[in-house]
C-alpha cells in the first residue's frame, strides 16, 4: 500500500512533493543544512512506502526533482551486477571459484599471472589486488591500460571498481549479452525497474539530476553512454528500493540457497593498512556489505560519483529499508541523519562510522 498524502513547498531553493508520515519539516531542514541541491528518499516497511521528492535538478535545467528523477547510482550499480552474476551463476554459466581468465582472456592482465587467478568470488569481497581504477575512465586509453595488482589476489581487501569491470566482461563472454542486455533483462525489466538503465537513454532528457560540488557549484549534466559495472546505472530512489525489497530482501529471482549465499558473510574488510576494531562492524557478502549493531544483520553499500552520493541500508529480516540519492559532494554526511530520523536513533550506523560512507 502507497500513502499519496502530498505537501508543496514553495521555497526559492527547494520543491517537494512527498508521501508518507515522517516530519517533512526535518527531512527538508536536513538537506537545508547540507546544502543538498536535490534528494530523493524512500523508506519501506511491509506493506508500505513512503517517499519524498526535493529539490531542484540543477545545472542549466529549471525543472524541480520528482519521482521520476534519475540519479547516478555509483557504486549502488555494483549490488545489481552481483544479483545478476548470481542469476548466471544459477544457470551455471559462471562459478564462483573459477579464474575469471579462463572464461575470458582479458587483455589488460595478459602479462600478468596473479591476476590470471582472480575469480567471481575474489571480486564481490573485493580481494583482487587490483586498483580501484587505473587510467582515465572510460576514455580507450584506459580500456588499453594493463592492470597491476598490489598483493596476491584472495589474501586481502581491496576495493575495486577495476574487478567489476574484468567480471562485466567474464559475464558478457558467457553468457553471449551484451552488459547493457544483461541489466536490463536480469534485474530492470523482471523487477520493474521502469526508470533505470544502466546507461543513458534519451527518455531521460529533461529529468535528470546534475551533480554538484560540496559549495553547490554545479559539474553539469554527465550522459554515460558506456556500461560499466561498477558506477553507470542511472536509477530513481523508488527503483532501487524494488531492487533492494525484492532482490536482496526476498531474493526474488534467485535459488534460496543463492540468495542466502549473497546475503551472508563471506570476508572481513579494512578499513586502512592496518585493521581496527570497527572493521568487524562492517563485513563484505558477496557483492553487498553487512552492518553488525544492536538490531542485528543489515544489509548496505554506498555510492560516490563525481557530484553525486548515494546509499541504502536494508533490514532482511524485518523488511524494513531506507534509500537516499542525491546531487551532492555533501551526500554522505546525511547518512547519519536520514538513518536515525528514519530507523531510530537506539542502535550503532556502522554504515557511516566506518569511514564516513566512503568505500575506497
Amino acid at each position: 500500500m502507497k500513502k499519496s498524502l502530498s505537501f508543496l513547498f514553495l521555497s526559492a531553493i527547494f520543491h517537494c512533493y512527498c508521501s508518507g508520515q515522517a516530519p517533512i519539516s526535518l527531512v527538508k531542514g536536513i538537506a537545508d543544512e547540507l546544502q543538498l541541491p536535490g534528494i530523493q528518499i524512500v523508506h519501506s516497511t511491509p506493506g508500505e512506502s513512503h517517499s519524498y521528492y526535493l529539490g531542484k535538478l540543477g545545472g542549466d535545467q529549471s525543472g524541480f526533482v520528482n519521482s521520476t528523477t534519475r540519479f547516478q547510482a555509483a557504486s549502488l550499480t555494483k549490488v545489481v551486477t552481483a544479483y545478476v552474476f548470481f542469476k548466471l551463476y544459477d544457470q551455471k554459466k559462471i562459478a564462483l571459484d573459477t579464474p575469471l581468465y579462463t572464461y575470458y582472456r582479458y587483455d589488460r592482465i595478459a602479462d600478468n599471472p596473479q591476476a590470471q587467478k582472480i575469480t567471481a568470488r575474489m571480486v564481490l569481497t573485493h580481494r583482487t589486488g587490483l586498483h580501484n581504477w587505473e587510467g582515465d575512465v572510460p576514455s580507450k586509453e584506459w580500456r588499453n591500460t594493463p592492470l597491476h595488482t598490489l598483493f596476491e589476489p584472495g589474501s586481502q581487501y581491496k576495493y575495486s571498481g577495476e574487478g567489476f569491470y574484468f567480471l562485466q566482461l567474464v559475464m558478457e563472454e558467457v553468457s553471449g549479452m551484451s552488459f547493457s542486455e544483461l541489466i536490463r533483462d536480469l534485474a530492470l525489466q523482471p523487477l520493474d525497474m521502469t526508470h533505470s538503465d544502466i546507461v543513458w537513454n534519451k527518455s531521460f532528457d529533461g529529468n535528470t539530476a546534475v551533480g554538484h560540488r560540496a559549495e553547490q557549484k554545479s559539474l553539469g549534466l554527465k550522459k554515460m553512454t558506456t556500461p560499466n559495472a561498477a558506477y553507470t546505472l542511472y536509477t530513481t530512489a523508488e527503483d532501487y528500493s524494488k531492487f533492494v525489497q525484492k532482490a536482496l530482501n526476498d531474493g526474488e529471482g534467485l535459488k534460496p540457497e543463492t540468495h542466502q549465499l549473497m546475503i551472508t558473510k563471506a570476508n572481513e574488510v579494512q578499513k586502512g593498512n592496518s585493521p581496527t576494531a570497527d572493521d568487524a562492524h562492517v563485513p563484505i557478502a558477496l557483492g553487498v556489505r553487512l552492518q553488525l549493531n544492536e538490531k542485528g544483520t543489515w544489509l548496505w553499500h554506498t555510492g560516490s560519483n563525481p557530484g553525486f552520493r548515494s546509499y541504502f541500508l536494508t533490514h532482511p529480516q524485518t523488511g524494513e529499508s531506507l534509500v537516499v540519492f542525491t546531487n551532492s559532494a555533501n551526500g554522505f554526511k546525511s547518512m547519519p541523519l536520514y538513518f536515525k530520523l528514519f530507523l531510530g536513533e537506539n542502535q550503532t550506523y556502522w554504515a557511516y562510522q566506518w569511514r564516513k560512507g566512503e568505500l575506497d
